[in-house]
């Protein structure tokens, strides 16, 4: 058992980043005793997205809707009645909030409900709102839709950004090993709070073997289908298997009766409207209540209080968002939790704006040097790609400590 110590500043945030993963890699056919798991977790917002594809929407981008969808469920004049919304204009993030923030009220107080809305077509209204969302997306770039013909996400042609990005978690899984003998120690999680399919497509992409994904990736519930089959693994092994949490839900989330499936083919707005995803769209108030978040959440605090090294990739954490700084805070929960425990906070802007973040959610971070943060101002492709200007070297980044005892 090591003991937990701070961790080092000195080097550049690759360098660290790269001893890290040194320092807690290994392989177990040249091991002869027993070795920790250390789990990495990287929690990406919408900028992880934009580095993948510069064409992915971002902020507010993805939550300006075309009311011509919403009319197929509601005319024009009831829409300037309800909303004020005239049938030739958008509907803007600010007005998205009001909107499902009243769908959300009706559903809840049932009595304060205007005249000609009930169950069945407030359920088409939330309907036609995440077909829009899902349509918005696609006028940015397309959504990666499973591709049947080739058991897989495609990925015909890649970017020099993209490249770089699945090098960089090809060497967080295989290390310098061959694909069929990965490196053990670091394991690689993802929490977002992207809809889209951008992480499957990375993971999916790694390597060659098709059933590694949805065999090895845990979601923090178990669907009872995937894409039509259960060829998946119900119960998982522990030593071998990512998380996948999506904390706002995703595209491809459907109920079925009292479970979920697991659904990437791609749908028409009358058949996302039928059967919309479970998403949380834009809101004054959050509405979490469905059962997938009660599912999830609980799955999202224990791998952020199982993590040693915590990567936060193009996500603002604005003061507002009270619920993800709720979820970070769960990866120290008191400032001795945070010793031995490192965050990376990569995106655009300064280091004193990241640090001064960072503060108010620990707020014991500056007394007590804990958790040890390492800011980057850049995009999530630029530290890749200047991660794998480091593989060469084979030695802990200087001043390393050693390894603290892991949770995962």
């Amino acid at each position: 058992m090591h003991q937990k110590t701070p961790l080092s500043s000195s080097g550049t945030p690759a360098e660290l980043f790269m001893g890290y993963v040194d320092q807690f890699s290994y392989r177990k056919d040249r091991s002869d005793r027993a070795m920790a798991l250390t789990n990495f977790t990287f929690f990406a917002g919408a900028g992880f997205s934009k580095a993948w594809d510069a064409r992915a929407p971002i902020g507010c981008e993805l939550f300006t809707l075309d009311t011509r969808l919403i009319e197929s469920v509601a005319e024009a004049g009831t829409l300037m009645r309800m909303f004020g919304l005239n049938a030739s204009e958008e509907i803007d993030p600010d007005t998205l909030r009001q909107i499902v923030y009243q769908l959300d009220m009706y559903d809840r107080f049932p009595d304060v409900r205007p005249r000609y809305l009930d169950e069945q077509n407030l359920r088409m209204f939330r309907g036609v709102l995440r077909a829009a969302v899902v349509d918005r997306y696609d006028k940015f770039t397309r959504l990666n839709y499973f591709d049947e013909s080739v058991g897989g996400f495609p990925l015909k042609s890649q970017t020099t950004c993209q490249r770089d990005i699945l090098n960089f978690f090809r060497h967080l899984r295989f290390g310098p090993a061959a694909e069929d003998c990965p490196t053990e120690g670091v394991r690689t999680h993802f929490i977002t709070t992207n809809y889209d399919y951008v992480i499957e497509t990375i993971l999916d992409n790694l390597t060659s073997e098709k059933k590694s994904l949805f065999f090895n990736t845990y979601r923090g519930f178990t669907p009872t289908q995937v894409l039509g089959s259960r060829s998946f693994a119900p119960v998982h092994e522990h030593w071998r298997v990512q998380h996948l949490l999506k904390i706002n839900g995703g595209f491809e989330i459907l109920r079925r009766g009292s479970g979920y499936v697991l659904d990437y083919s791609e749908r028409d707005p009358g058949a996302i409207m039928a059967d919309p995803p479970i998403v949380t769209l834009a809101s004054r108030e959050q509405d979490y209540s469905d059962p997938y978040f009660k599912m999830v959440f609980p799955k999202v605090v224990r791998l952020m209080r199982d993590t040693t090294v915590l990567v936060i990739v193009g996500y603002s954490l604005p003061s507002d968002d009270a619920l993800i700084r709720f979820f970070l805070r769960q990866f120290a929960e008191e400032p001795e939790d945070g010793l031995g425990k490192v965050i990376f906070y990569l995106g655009p802007g300064n280091d004193e704006d990241k640090r001064k973040i960072i503060a108010e959610v620990f707020p014991a971070m500056e007394r007590m040097r804990a958790p040890h943060l390492v800011p980057y101002d850049g995009g999530f492709d630029e530290f890749a790609r200047e991660c794998l200007q480091h593989l060469g070297a084979r030695n802990q980044a200087p001043g390393l400590p050693d390894a603290p005892a892991s949770q995962a």
